[in-house]
């Protein structure tokens, strides 16, 4: 485009003649961020393009006036009314967001297409500010870029007051944002692609910075109601990590949740694992606070996700053995189930009162889930006419499974309020051992049937996780110490390890191993399915080849020290 004079230009083989005019900054956000207007005055003559021009510059000039007026009537907000305190993070921030926009711009302009003769302007214009700005730089001379400086934050409606500290300071900044943005703009002018750093190209609008802080509680309050009625220990597990990134950033002076950056949650990261945290910890906390950033950036709470790409740590086969549960042995399983609490009328003086008689019993001879057994129901003890008395499990999947089947990914889903809420897997047919017959079982589910109680378990109550079995593993894992096992790979759902080693001992199918211990066969979704699963004739027939150790455990009688509830 060819200069004529101010205002006036020439471009194009027709030598057609255009206004072209500067928007006040005030007014750039009622031309879609354009800086400028360019409008054909559609003649080639000199002359009449020159009369052609004042009449346009004054209906631009009225154009302008109509815009103050609307802005005035509208009384709309300036942004910061008030004077703010700029930080070297506010700096940073503004400084992204103009590359940011300038390079969108020059984006937007070379995919509109570009004659010979503009791009050739184009190229020489670069250069010239490049090299007169890198000289500036180099020598640290921001004195004459400090108007512009204020310019863009008048044009970010920023109203704040600079020292000459400051200015040095906040001036040299910008100005290197000004030299990145050329250098970009002249790689794209040699016809190179350009990655934009990613904090460039998310850079968030000046405003933003400054709007009043979303609390870490309002975040985390979207996370929770993006779901109805989150189970609470789903909750009370996120509120975990969520609550130790907040003191861990506020302790490097981050005061909100939009301030945080991926290199903050890394650093995060890296304080778990110094504090002594085990690798699976530390990842499950990354993999939550991921969950909730995502969740408050998608409902454009947060600029950003900041935790998208934070990486966890991975662990060494080795590192896998050592935290995975161990099965007890003979010898060990004779010592707990030896216990005063199994040979006399002894129990739990707390919540757990019969159950904790019959639980670790009723893990030890079906290899169910704690959590299974605690939320049965008296209706779930059914009889089938050539098998006999069996147990209707249906229930969820515990994390603690994650190394009974190495080979298995499981879909790990947390309790809810609801126990009766399954997953295809879980849900099976479980013969009732004789062992458990012999042991009084029946007995018992006559007493509760007296006390009219639906629950085989009436006295147990749900744990602040929302689970029946949590008083009684708390309760177990003192016994267990008391007995002399100190080791924290052997608690209560090391029974269920148990049972998976004597089916193999009996060598089970894998197939019928898996089923009974409410795992996926891997014949897929119509044998794992509910209503087509493996018949309990042919669970049976397996069921009865497993050999069941001898315990010292003594037929159960109601005990005296436990009231009982209705």
């Amino acid at each position: 485009m060819k200069s004529i004079s101010q205002n006036l230009f020439q471009r194009g083989k027709s030598k057609i003649f255009y206004v072209r005019r500067r928007i006040p900054s005030a007014l750039l956000t009622c031309y879609d961020g354009r800086t400028e207007i360019v409008r054909s005055l559609q003649t080639g003559d000199k002359a009449e393009a020159q009369k052609l021009l004042r009449i346009a510059m004054v209906k631009i000039d009225e154009e302008f006036s109509q815009f103050y007026k609307e802005r005035k009537e509208r009384n709309e907000p300036c942004g910061i009314s008030s004077q703010i305190i700029l930080t070297d993070e506010h700096i940073q921030s503004l400084a992204q967001f103009w590359i940011q926009q300038v390079l969108c711009r020059d984006e937007l302009v070379r995919s509109s297409g570009m004659s010979d003769e503009e791009f050739d302007e184009l190229g020489v214009l670069l250069l010239e500010q490049r090299d007169e700005l890198g000289r500036l730089l180099a020598k640290g001379q921001v004195q004459r870029i400090l108007p512009a400086l204020q310019s863009f934050l008048h044009l970010c409606e920023i109203k704040t007051s600079l020292s000459s500290e400051q200015s040095q300071r906040f001036g040299y900044k910008f100005l290197e944002a000004i030299v990145s943005a050329l250098d970009i703009r002249l790689a794209r002018q040699s016809g190179n692609i350009v990655r934009i750093d990613p904090a460039i190209a998310s850079a968030i609008p000046p405003k933003t910075l400054f709007e009043e802080n979303v609390g870490w509680i309002a975040v985390f309050d979207v996370w929770k109601n993006y779901v109805e009625d989150r189970p609470k220990s789903t909750v009370i597990a996120f509120q975990t990590p969520w609550g130790q990134l907040q003191r861990f950033v506020e302790s490097k002076n981050i005061s909100a949740p939009q301030f945080v950056e991926q290199r903050h949650i890394s650093d995060f990261v890296e304080h778990m694992k110094n504090v002594g945290l085990s690798i699976k910890t530390i990842n499950g906390r990354l993999s939550k606070l991921k969950e909730i950033f995502k969740i408050a950036a998608g409902k454009q709470i947060l600029p950003t996700n900041p935790a998208e790409k934070a990486l966890g740590f991975k662990e060494s086969a080795e590192q896998k053995s050592v935290r995975k549960r161990l099965p007890f042995t003979v010898e060990e399983l004779n010592v707990i189930f030896g216990a005063e609490f199994f040979t006399s009328e002894k129990r739990s003086i707390g919540q757990a009162g019969e159950a904790s008689y019959w639980l670790p019993l009723m893990m030890f001879y079906t290899g169910a889930r704690p959590e299974e057994i605690a939320g049965l129901q008296v209706a779930d003890i059914k009889t089938h006419p050539t098998v006999g008395l069996y147990f209707d499990i249906s229930d969820l999947a515990d994390p603690e499974d994650v190394h009974l089947f190495e080979d298995e990914k499981l879909k790990l889903i947390s309790n809810v309020k609801k126990r009766r809420l399954k997953n295809s897997a879980s849900r099976r047919l479980i013969p009732v051992a004789q062992e458990l017959i012999d042991l009084g079982f029946l007995r018992y589910v006559e007493s509760i049937n007296k006390n009219q109680n639906t629950a085989l378990f009436p006295t147990l109550k749900q744990d602040c996780h929302g689970k029946l079995s949590g008083a009684l593993s708390k309760w177990f894992g003192r016994q267990k110490i008391k007995l002399g096992f100190r080791s924290k790979k052997k608690v209560l759902y090391s029974l269920r390890h148990s049972m998976k080693n004597f089916m193999e001992e009996a060598q089970i199918p894998s197939k019928y191993l898996k089923r009974i211990l409410g795992h996926a066969s891997g014949d897929g979704s119509v044998t794992d399915g509910y209503g087509d699963d493996i018949p309990l004739t042919v669970i049976h027939e397996h069921f009865t080849k497993i050999k069941f150790p001898s315990i010292p455990a003594k037929p159960w009688r109601l005990s005296t020290n436990v009231r009982q509830i209705k």
